[in-house]
């Protein structure tokens, strides 16, 4: 697979009653901006810190590729190892990792390829432990006035050879934004995501 998609959430019967409660209660505080990282160092830091402090993560997600194709879905995922693409219609692709393996299935076509979790470009997303300076050939790192930090990395253990990634992560906000992938053929997809919602491990769990 040289670029994966995304999954879907869920509502409780008791969503009424919360909702009145959530109306009574006093608003939450507003939560601070991040500083910007001084230095490529600090930045790249940053982004691996953000990834080893997730336990689960749901998302919007729009992808598009050079072929001028246009889809989008939700993204789940519960580190490690779980993680769940799923399209929105039209489209009928699906994609589930277990943490060992990735299937990439096609519920139109009635395909299910399965594929090493080792040979993804974003086993990044589910990895216990994230360093990208020894998991991946960090390539540049740029941090923006607007703290927008791009990470460029390759990933050469990656299905039909080398694979090139960027990453988007808005350090402000502290949270990831797109990446792109450019694999060994020369086909580029690149996700965006927006409305995430992050659970945190607790800060023992994210510093083993």
């Amino acid at each position: 697979m040289t670029s994966a998609p995304p999954a879907e959430p869920a509502v409780s019967s008791e969503a009424t009653k919360a909702s009145l409660t959530a109306a009574k209660a006093p608003a939450a505080p507003r939560v601070a901006a991040q500083s910007i990282p001084n230095s490529p160092a600090a930045a790249l830091e940053r982004v691996n810190a953000y990834f080893n402090s997730i336990d689960q993560l749901t998302a919007h997600f729009v992808q598009s590729s050079t072929n001028g194709q246009r889809s989008e879905g939700t993204l789940s995922l519960k580190r490690p190892g779980q993680l769940h693409f799923a399209y929105a219609p039209p489209s009928t692709l699906e994609v589930v990792s277990d943490g060992r393996s990735v299937a990439v299935r096609d519920k139109k076509l009635g395909t299910n390829d399965v594929y090493s979790i080792r040979q993804t470009p974003l086993k990044f997303l589910v990895q216990d432990r994230v360093d990208l300076a020894k998991d991946t050939k960090v390539q540049d790192v740029q941090v923006g006035s607007d703290g927008m930090i791009t990470v460029r990395f390759e990933d050469s253990a990656t299905l039909g050879g080398t694979s090139k990634i960027t990453l988007r992560f808005d350090a402000r906000a502290n949270a990831l934004k797109q990446w792109t992938v450019l694999d060994a053929q020369g086909y580029e997809t690149t996700v965006v995501l927006s409305d995430l919602n992050v659970s945190r491990r607790t800060s023992a769990e994210a510093a083993n």
